[in-house]
């Protein structure tokens, strides 16, 4: 049996604008097994929302439907924008670090570059967040990525998507594969 999924509410700002984020009535089957049903809910901007559940509640699939990676029943806008009709102008503005970080050949300079030159930020920026994180840019500039240990890939994702100085940041179990520190 699939665990209920459940929303937390981490923190209200006084300039919330109604409508940042909204999903209405959003529902997503895969063979037969529905995983969201009838999902409802508007998040306004400078919230910061916890997606809570156990393993297959449906945490991920929810996030995927923002990205406008799925189909699904009902209503997801950013700004009100449609993530699947209008998924470039959408993803511009969200900063996002995946569960399982992407099988990228790349070396690590190269893809800070890229993300840099995509979001039009220096990169610089990147390798200082980079830095507070407690990543050593030095030993790994020229490394591909997919060689990095799982931390070191997190730790790189997480600044890059901070680096992007998004509207919307999403992150997909953020911690995992880092250090308790």
């Amino acid at each position: 049996m699939v665990d209920t999924l459940r929303l937390a509410t981490l923190q209200n700002s006084p300039e919330n604008l109604p409508g940042m984020i909204l999903f209405k009535n959003v529902s997503k089957t895969f063979r037969n097994v529905r995983v969201l049903d009838g999902i409802s809910l508007e998040i306004g901007l400078g919230e910061r929302v916890a997606l809570i559940g156990s393993n297959g509640a449906g945490k991920t699939t929810l996030i995927r439907c923002l990205l406008g990676e799925y189909t699904f029943d009902g209503e997801v806008s950013i700004e009100g924008l449609s993530p699947r009709s209008e998924r470039t102008r959408v993803l511009g503005s969200i900063g996002f670090v995946p569960q399982l970080p992407p099988p990228l050949k790349m070396p690590v300079g190269q893809l800070i570059d890229f993300a840099a030159d995509l979001c039009a930020t220096d990169p610089k920026q990147i390798i200082e967040l980079t830095a507070t994180l407690g990543l050593d840019m030095a030993p790994i500039i020229d490394r591909q990525f997919v060689r990095l240990s799982g931390g070191m890939k997190q730790k790189l994702l997480i600044a890059i998507a901070l680096g992007r100085n998004a509207r919307v940041l999403v992150m997909d179990e953020p911690a995992a594969n880092l250090d308790p520190e």
